[in-house]
């Protein structure tokens, strides 16, 4: 499958209270992204008919860690990340990863705190689309739906079937949609069987893409954690049969079945890394890797900001570094 959104997210050099003790023992949890692959279940986990995969993983935490250097944009940015049914501040959120059928936040939030917002009586009048992934619409009250595995989950009130649910552990929200799968014959899976799923892959390994399929595991591998990674996995290789064409300027190289881009923030100085990952050994073609950064590193090109770029390649990878001053990130 040719690469679309997700290549134009990963050539963008922009825009990506439990016992702390407790809360560094869960997957992905603690201050960063940790081991957010814990987390990262199989496409068709939910009976969908997907095989390719599209997400990415960010530390708020991580990166207001360095507000100082950050210009005001990016600072003003990243505070205004809303979290309204959650009732949770960016500046405590360690990881938030997203996922197809919902997304998991890890941090230094107090879960008391969250479960009274949930439960507490919603406006009447309809509010505006939460910003982020998985947020709801209208007016909204939620109630406990019984517990799982040590977390306890949340479905609306209203309807009956309700659309999310919300798991909350220990430093650790599973926030988790119903999946339609209206694209095939599955019957459609419930909002907290979903969050069950989830916590499965991320607690027990149920499920966990990372343990079955070694694209991604070389591409993880790979991928620096840093303070925002996305990663991509395709259907088919580039150049296949049912894959898409070859276009060396959007990173759609022959043979291509993965990649990602990571950003990691060190005081002033910020490193951009993209990975791609080839059906084979042979498919690695390194000067088509260095075409695709000349044809991106000059006027409003992706990476016309970016220095010290080196391209290296090993197995059936090529790796791309570079680096910016924060104040320009």
């Amino acid at each position: 499958m040719k690469m679309g959104a997700g290549t134009a997210a990963l050539g963008a050099v922009g825009s990506l209270s439990g016992c702390s003790a407790i809360r560094d023992l869960v997957p992905g949890g603690g201050g960063g992204l940790g081991k957010f692959t814990n987390w990262v279940y199989e496409p068709d986990t939910f009976e969908s008919d997907q095989e390719r995969l599209n997400n990415d993983a960010v530390s708020y935490k991580s990166m207001l860690s360095n507000k100082g250097k950050l210009n005001d944009f990016r600072r003003l940015s990243i505070l205004g990340t809303d979290y309204p049914k959650l009732g949770i501040d960016v500046e405590d959120v360690g990881m938030e990863l997203n996922l197809p059928e919902g997304r998991v936040i890890t941090g230094s939030f107090d879960t008391e705190t969250v479960k009274t917002e949930l439960t507490a009586s919603q406006p009447s009048t309809p509010t505006a689309p939460a910003q982020n992934m998985g947020g709801s619409v209208g007016s909204t009250e939620y109630e406990s739906d019984g517990t799982y595995n040590d977390y306890e989950i949340f479905v609306q009130s209203e309807p009956d079937e309700s659309p999310d649910a919300v798991a909350l552990g220990d430093g650790t929200i599973v926030d988790a949609r119903r999946a339609a799968n209206r694209t095939n014959d599955s019957d459609p899976v419930g909002a907290p069987d979903v969050a069950e799923g989830i916590i499965d892959t991320g607690t027990n390994g149920d499920d966990r893409l990372v343990d079955g399929d070694d694209t991604f595991k070389t591409l993880t591998d790979k991928l620096n954690s840093g303070a925002r990674v996305n990663f991509e996995l395709l259907e088919n290789p580039v150049g296949s049969d049912d894959g898409g064409n070859e276009n060396i300027p959007t990173s759609d190289f022959d043979g291509l079945v993965a990649s990602g881009r990571s950003v990691s923030i060190n005081g002033g100085t910020t490193k951009f890394q993209w990975v791609f990952v080839y059906d084979s050994e042979g498919d690695v073609n390194e000067s088509d890797v260095n075409e695709w950064v000349e044809a991106n590193n000059t006027g409003d090109g992706s990476l016309s900001n970016v220095n010290n770029i080196t391209v290296n390649t090993n197995s059936n990878t090529a790796t791309v570094t570079g680096k910016q001053p924060t104040f320009e990130y």
